[in-house]
This record gives C-alpha cells, structure tokens and sequence, in this order.
C-alpha cells in the first residue's frame, strides 16, 4: 500500500478535481486495475509529467487499483466501488484511499469519495506533483513532498518509486543516478510491481 501515512498531508492545492465528462461514461467498463492505468498515463501526459512517474507512484501506492484502502494499516481492495465508498465512509476520515491514495481525512473530508474515481484522483495527482516541480525545481523533491517526507528520506522514497518506474517505463533516465547502488533492494521492487503491472494490462 502507501509508502507512509504522511503520503498527500500537505495541504490541498485544491478542493475537488473536475472531469471533462462523468467517469461512469469512461470506466465502466474496465477493472479497478485497468482504470487506475489509463487515468494515470492520461494525466502524466496532460501535464507533462515524465513518462513512468505517476503510474510508477499510482503502482508503489495502491499497486494500481482505483479502489484501494489502507484503514488502519489493514488493506482493502473491493472490486465494487459502491462497497469501497461504504468502507471509506465508515473509516471516518482516516484512511488512504484509491489509485494514488490520497489521505481522506486531509484532502477529502466530510464524506468525500473522490479520491475512488481513478480519472479524479489522478488529475489532483499530477497537479499537485507538478506545483512541487515548479516550487522545487527538482523531481526528486516533487517526490519527496508527495510522501510528507523529509529530505532525508530523499534516497529511499526516490529509489522505490524508481523502481516502479523501471517496470512501467523502462527507457526513462529518472533517478536513475540517484539510485545506483541500491539494485538488490529495488529489485523486490520491482518483481513486485511487474506483477501487478501485468494484472492492470491484462483484458478483462
């Protein structure tokens, strides 16, 4: 699940992400998995995220599944996001929820399901990565501030997103510097993340 409870404890950038069209009208068809994917890949490209980075974060997080809660460090994955929206509800604003798993008690209070709509949830993803981008000019830093993290847990929130990015876009160069020497670590990693990777792309 997320790397760190901290993950998304900054404050919002904004309140409630909005689609260009309903999301029942663009994922109704497709598994938790699969919808996590795609929304994830269209708002790296939206933005201009480098390729990898926020699906590699997406597949870190929730091992990319548009439902994922983490509620008392106890996960849940309901295929059914009617019985997801039920469990966040009762959880009371304290658990991780959905592709990028944003902290609902932080970013979507009073009930708010939002962050279960993988094309939501992923576009408040992006801007948000990209507002630390422009603030950091670094990455790495974007990175860092999406986890709560402090620079000191630079390497390790960097390394294991890296290898995330190393499943989902092999040819990218991010981190890479960053994170020689760590290879034996990374490479749990990222069988870890293949696998779940291969689940996403797979037809229903």
């Amino acid at each position: 699940m997320a790397l760190s409870a901290g993950a998304c404890a900054q404050p919002a950038p904004f309140e409630t992400p909005i689609l260009a069209e309903p999301v029942s009208l663009r994922d109704a068809d497709l598994s938790p998995r699969t919808a996590c994917l795609e929304a994830a890949r269209e708002a790296e490209r939206k933005h201009g995220l480098p390729e990898g980075l926020l699906v590699g974060i997406a597949l870190n997080e929730s091992g990319l599944h548009a439902h994922a809660l983490s509620i008392g460090g106890r996960a849940y994955y309901p295929e059914d996001r009617a019985e997801a929206a039920r469990l966040l509800r009762a959880s009371g604003g304290r658990a991780m929820a959905g592709c990028v798993q944003v902290n609902s008690g932080v970013h979507a209070r009073g009930g708010q399901d939002w962050p279960l709509d993988p094309w939501k949830a992923t576009e408040w993803a992006a801007i948000y990565l990209r507002q630390h981008y422009e603030t950091y000019g670094d990455w790495g830093m974007a990175v860092v501030r999406w986890h709560g993290g402090s620079p000191g847990q630079f390497r390790q929130l960097v390394c294991r997103v890296r290898s995330k990015i190393d499943v989902v876009a092999p040819d990218s160069h991010l981190f890479v510097e960053r994170c020689r020497g760590t290879q034996a670590q990374m490479a749990q990693f990222r069988r870890n993340g293949r696998a779940l990777l291969e689940l996403a792309e797979a037809a229903d």
